[in-house]
């Protein structure tokens, strides 16, 4: 009976340590923006931690996706948290997905934080390139950040990100800070 319990016990602490949650990306802006494209990004085939991914956002949070028909008017499609992970998800693992920032801009006041995330992004089948702003909409409580929605819409010809929505590096020749 105590090899067991001891068993149990072993198995018990083994699951808490592997099943658990970063706490450090919640602290920061910085960090829970960093840590949602992180998350979405890997090598073809490779599992995403969606769990970890539930964990930065408020249970109700919004994915919006912003865009253009092929004949050019507006298109917005509005995704739960759940609808995004089960319908856009495995295209991740089935392509293979790379994102990174490329600019930061946040503005926050007493709790409530909107950020853009200026990103560049690609599937690594060679198939889908693009670079765009992500928006997001925060919230702090219970001692850490949440994201209570993002919005996101690739750059066009038309509508390239202006300079002061990215990082130096990424700026356009010859453009001011």
């Amino acid at each position: 009976m105590k090899n067991i319990i001891l068993l149990l016990f072993i198995i018990g602490i083994q699951s808490n340590i592997s099943g658990q949650i970063d706490t450090l990306s919640v602290q920061s802006i910085e960090g829970i923006t960093s840590k949602m494209i992180a998350l979405i990004s890997g090598d073809i085939g490779e599992k995403r931690n969606w769990d970890a991914y539930r964990n930065l956002f408020l249970p109700r949070a919004q994915k919006i996706s912003i865009g253009k028909t092929k004949d050019g008017k507006s298109k917005v499609r509005v995704m739960s948290l759940e609808e995004f992970v089960r319908n856009v998800g495995p295209l991740y693992a089935k392509n293979g997905f790379e994102e990174y920032a490329i600019g930061l801009t946040i503005n926050e006041f007493n709790g409530i934080a909107n950020v853009f995330q200026s990103y560049y992004c690609k599937n690594l089948t060679g198939t889908y390139e693009k670079r765009g702003i992500n928006s997001y909409q925060l919230v702090y409580s219970k001692n850490r950040w949440w994201i209570a929605s993002t919005m996101f819409t690739n750059e066009t010809k038309d509508s390239p990100i202006p300079d002061k929505y990215l990082f130096k590096k990424y700026k356009t020749k010859g453009a001011k800070e």
